[in-house]
């Protein structure tokens, strides 16, 4: 039963211990573990149970390259030609922006710790005529100052936006995935509406991190952050996200003054490590406790 909760089902007679490896197969048959049965051991089937993991280790391997393959997509704007294997290996893409082959390519764990696109040719910073640049801008609903030039497509570029007058800053490149003005629209983080503080741990990294999300139903936020091995702790709610960006900035930058370092896992970044902090430092206590007092202070500075 445990088993088939987790994805699988035994080959071999379950030999009475945990720490004895006994073969199994998965249930999805097209999947290699299927056809081609693999030895586990039931306690380590638990243990992935508990992080929301299934027990076969295609399945398992398939899904982390296609999360490597979303993130090359979403943080390097490449679209990967081969699986992605790893975040060390080059993977031969396409530029979601000049549309060349990359090849060799880059590798995930550049793209994640550049800060830039993953293209040799255009490095993700495309440069467009200043005319041309303009009326993409205006296309996509902002008009840029014109007493600043445009530079690239990754550098804000101040402007307002056509529908409300809303000043915003937006880096051109944001128009593949959202629009200009993080006021203007339906979806995602709003300073203007409510919004969540969050504070979750990672158990195996030893890690605890706070962060920031919409205050609704259809906010996804913390659920991918259980499916990613994070266990939800404590939460804050706020009338307006700014105040909840402003917290978790001030708390942030009092751990890097004292010199508490970010997490890796196993020496690579991931998304959102800038916002964790060892749990060997600061217990989840002394971190929550810090939060409320923060946020007491900010809330009572207000007019």
């Amino acid at each position: 039963m445990e088993l088939r909760s987790s994805g699988a089902e035994p080959v071999d007679l379950y030999p009475g211990r945990t720490s004895i490896p006994f073969r199994i197969r998965c249930l999805k048959l097209k999947c290699e573990g299927h056809s081609n049965p693999f030895p586990a051991y039931l306690s380590a089937v638990r243990m992935l149970a508990k992080k929301g993991d299934v027990a076969c280790i295609h399945c398992r391997k398939r899904e982390r390259a296609n999360k490597r393959r979303a993130e090359m997509i979403r943080l390097g704007r490449v679209l990967p030609m081969v699986e992605v294997v790893d975040v060390r290996t080059p993977i031969r893409s396409w530029c979601l922006r000049c549309w060349q082959v990359c090849d060799p390519g880059p590798r995930l764990d550049n793209i994640r710790n550049s800060g830039q696109g993953g293209c040799e040719h255009c490095g993700g910073k495309k440069r467009f005529a200043d005319e041309v640049a303009r009326q993409l801008a205006m296309d996509w609903g902002y008009r840029p100052n014109a007493d600043i030039p445009y530079t690239n497509d990754a550098t804000k570029w101040p402007g307002h936006c056509i529908a409300k007058g809303h000043p915003c800053s937006p880096v051109l490149n944001s128009r593949f995935s959202s629009g200009p003005c993080e006021i203007c629209p339906d979806h995602g983080f709003k300073p203007h509406r409510p919004a969540l503080l969050y504070l979750v741990t990672r158990l195996d990294l030893a890690a605890a991190k706070i962060g920031i999300c919409e205050d609704s139903p259809k906010n996804s936020r913390l659920y991918e952050h259980s499916r990613n091995g994070w266990t939800n702790i404590e939460s804050m709610r706020f009338g307006l996200g700014a105040h909840a960006r402003a917290v978790e900035d001030t708390v942030i930058r009092s751990w890097r003054a004292r010199g508490l370092r970010p997490v890796l896992d196993n020496g690579l970044a991931y998304n959102g490590y800038t916002e964790t902090v060892s749990l060997n430092s600061l217990s989840v206590a002394e971190i929550w406790s810090q939060v409320r007092t923060v946020a007491d202070q900010a809330l009572s500075a207000e007019p």
